[in-house]
């Protein structure tokens, strides 16, 4: 028999003591001296249920406990028992009596009250993303009008939870801040998270975090081995930038939102990587061109950076080996980008077009003077396409000036991420910039936004063509579907 609490359909505000219920169960009285034997012989038979206890003492005898068996047992012909226990009790000669037991609200899951509340007893919304104390919900419209009482019984059984949040529809176009309502705890939306042996915090009201990104998190940063160079171009609060330092890359970090560049700062300082981690607040494309120029201007005039052992040392000896073995950063280049806006981060590829001929005096050097590696640029995007790798290629050649028809040809890997809405998948564009493309002719401006511009005009043929750079309406609907889909 499986117990469920007492039938509430329509609750709007939370009475816990409406979901007491009291049944009668068969108890076993043994010797105190077996209790832990029976319960691992007879664990089939004995009750469970959190927070209640299956052993209770025995009124009538000191020597004795009262041991709870499931409510399927029946007293007193011990209907439903197993084998083993009815052979028990004839052969130990136990006795059974009828118990009775008080369940309570806290005996309960979510699940079970909700669904004792909510009009379809076969559905309920317990699922939500955890962001430290907060716990970010997405309820559908049917739910709403109970949207205070489901998040005051997921306030109430999430233990670590002390804040309940929904997702209103309005989004801040710009920095994709979701306007969040408070429907149970206190309001506090100053999360931290822990995540690849780092701390993050920051204010979840004015940021973007997303938990369920961890594993893309992770993928990464293992790439980003020891004396690495990495360009972080959206970089948010440092998912990917702090443990990239840490795990021994020098990393430039950038972010157009001042909540997330001045959580980054703090992050930075918190993780002690200050000496491997920088920050910027600027628009992307003009933080790609900035950053190359600058390292590329900086590595020429000072050598290759260094960067300092990150683990501290006890003793003086420890220290000065530590300061011998700080980590080269050989590239003249960056070797690494990352791009994490999925709604249009493909479309800031074109900021790669003729870059390292725009760097000033690169189109004069000779070879022995140009830096000699190409970039990997890890791009994230959507698509809908019915083949999503041909389709992000082709809108990666396109933002580049690299032939589409040519796309077999670029040094690129697509990995899928997740999915964040039906028929609507995240990857993840690993590409090597091409030479050819890092050394043209730049583009002209008024001619890349007429090709962003028509490529707007064409979302709906079916091939998965993502919006123009001032897309900014889209990457809120992006987000907002992405969200949903948590």
């Amino acid at each position: 028999m499986l117990l469920k609490p007492p039938v509430r359909r329509g609750m709007k505000e939370l009475d816990r003591s409406a979901f007491s219920l009291t049944i009668p169960v068969t108890a076993l009285r043994v010797p105190t001296k077996s209790v832990g034997q029976i319960k691992a012989d007879l664990a089939e038979d004995v009750l469970k249920l959190p927070k209640l206890r299956n052993v209770v003492e025995d009124e009538a005898s000191k020597d004795h406990r009262m041991v709870l068996l499931k409510p399927e047992i029946t007293w007193p012909g011990l209907n439903e028992a197993s084998g083993r226990l009815r052979a028990l009790v004839s052969e130990r000669g136990w006795q059974a009596v009828e118990h009775k037991v008080t369940v309570g609200y806290d005996h309960w899951s979510a699940d079970d009250v909700l669904r004792a509340i909510l009009p379809n007893e076969n559905e309920a919304p317990t699922s939500y993303e955890q962001i430290g104390h907060i716990a970010h919900m997405n309820l559908r419209d049917q739910y709403l009008e109970y949207k205070k009482i489901i998040g005051q019984v997921i306030l109430d059984k999430s233990p670590t939870v002390t804040m309940v949040v929904n997702k209103l529809d309005t989004i801040d176009n710009t920095f994709r801040n979701f306007q969040m309502e408070v429907l149970a705890g206190t309001e506090d939306f100053v999360a931290q998270v822990r995540e690849n042996e780092c701390v993050f915090r920051f204010d979840y009201s004015k940021v973007y975090w997303n938990s369920r990104l961890h594993s893309e998190h992770e993928r990464l940063i293992k790439m980003f081995t020891g004396g690495a160079s990495v360009c972080d171009v959206m970089a948010g609060v440092g998912p990917f930038a702090i443990p990239a330092a840490r795990r021994g890359a020098l990393v430039w970090a950038n972010d157009l939102n001042p909540a997330s560049y001045e959580a980054l700062q703090d992050n930075i300082r918190t993780n002690k990587v200050q000496d491997r981690v920088r920050a910027f607040c600027m628009d992307g494309r003009a933080f790609i061109r900035k950053a190359f120029a600058d390292y590329i201007a900086l590595v020429a005039a000072s050598g290759p950076p260094s960067l300092p052992p990150l683990a501290k040392s006890n003793t003086s000896k420890q220290k000065i080996a530590a300061r011998e073995q700080a980590i080269v950063v050989p590239s003249p280049s960056f070797d690494h980008v990352v791009m994490n806006l999925p709604a249009i981060a493909i479309e800031f590829l074109d900021a790669f077009r003729g870059l390292f001929r725009t760097i000033a005096g690169a189109a004069e050097r000779d070879e022995s003077q140009k830096p000699t590696n190409m970039p990997v640029i890890h791009t994230h995007c959507f698509t809908k396409a019915e083949d999503p790798e041909r389709d992000i290629l082709q809108r990666a050649c396109r933002a580049l000036g690299f032939p589409e028809d040519d796309y077999k040809l670029l040094d690129a890997t697509v990995f899928y991420v997740r999915r964040v809405a039906p028929n609507k998948d995240m990857y993840c564009l690993s590409l090597r910039l091409p030479e050819s493309v890092a050394y043209a002719e730049p583009a002209d401006e008024t001619q890349v936004k007429q090709q962003q511009q028509d490529e707007n005009d064409d979302e709906g043929d079916g091939n998965g063509r993502t919006s123009g750079r001032t897309s900014d309406a889209k990457a809120a609907k992006s987000d907002i579907e992405e969200r949903a889909s948590n």
